[in-house]
């Protein structure tokens, strides 16, 4: 399967916020997960561009056709490369990307090895040729204040929760918050490198956010009952776990899982949750 500028849809929240997606749940569509562009004056700031060169340069191609302003920043919410590496296309043409500390010390750590794997599968090779690891050059560790094109966007640290290195945007002025894969709608978090307390403690935070619009990492973008959904899930998905004995066998509670959310995306990633939970 391969991505095409036909199958990158894009959502327009208001004429100053744009979500775009490839949706399905493979690494040809970067697993499903969400681009999200600030249209400022001048100026373009992108949050998670993707997984790879090909579709960075596709997202930026619709950009070109809205406007001339050029992307200048790049802010990953953390260092998975179905949000990260695409930006590597980005920093190649000036922009300047934001990563936690942590995130950036997970990419140089992982992403050479990823580029190189995914160069030898045939069905996606062709993503990766142009793709190089590269060094985010500002290094968040706290929160940070973005402001550029007369956007004002409040840049921070949750905590380790979906990773150690996890970033979340908040625009006060429009009222939207984009929280990376604290939150997911409709599909399955990945869960291999969580902090699950933390995740809890970091969503339980959010609620205190007075944003209107929430764009999660992956799925649709909504409301504040999205934080609310999240927990849910990490209280039914950990009830389910807990409950099947540990002799039932990893097939039995994948299937309890998948009964549970028969509409949920990406179960690829449902073992690492089993393992996540009964490691806690």
């Amino acid at each position: 399967m391969t991505a095409s500028a036909s199958s990158l849809t894009e959502n327009r929240l208001s004429e100053a916020v744009s979500v775009f997606t490839y949706g399905g749940e493979t690494l040809a569509t970067s697993y499903g997960a969400n681009a999200v562009a600030f249209f400022g004056e001048g100026a373009i700031v992108l949050v998670d561009p993707f997984v790879s060169h090909v579709q960075a340069a596709e997202l930026d191609a619709l950009l070109r056709a809205r406007t001339a302003a050029p992307v200048t920043h790049v802010v990953l919410t953390h260092h998975h490369t179905d949000h990260a590496l695409g930006a590597g296309y980005f920093a190649a043409k000036g922009a300047e990307v934001v990563a936690h500390e942590l995130a950036a010390a997970r990419m140089a750590k992982e992403h050479p090895g990823l580029i190189a794997e995914r160069r030898r599968i045939p069905e996606v090779a062709h993503l990766f040729e142009a793709a190089r690891p590269y060094v985010p050059s500002r290094i968040v560790f706290g929160t940070f204040l973005l402001e550029a094109g007369g956007l004002r966007l409040d840049v921070f640290h949750p905590g380790h929760a979906h990773t150690p290195g996890d970033l979340c945007v908040y625009a006060a002025s429009l009222g939207i918050l984009v929280s990376g894969d604290l939150v997911s709608t409709n599909y399955h978090p990945n869960l291999e490198d969580a902090d699950v307390a933390g995740w809890r403690a970091a969503l339980e935070a959010l609620r205190g956010i007075p944003f209107r619009t929430l764009v999660p990492g992956h799925g649709p973008a909504g409301g504040r009952e999205a934080v609310e959904d999240q927990l849910r899930y990490l209280d039914r998905t950990r009830n389910i776990v807990s409950e099947t004995p540990k002799s039932a066998g990893e097939d039995e509670v994948l299937s309890a899982l998948a009964r549970a959310f028969p509409e949920f995306r990406l179960r690829i990633v449902l073992p690492a949750l089993v393992d996540r939970i009964r490691g806690t």
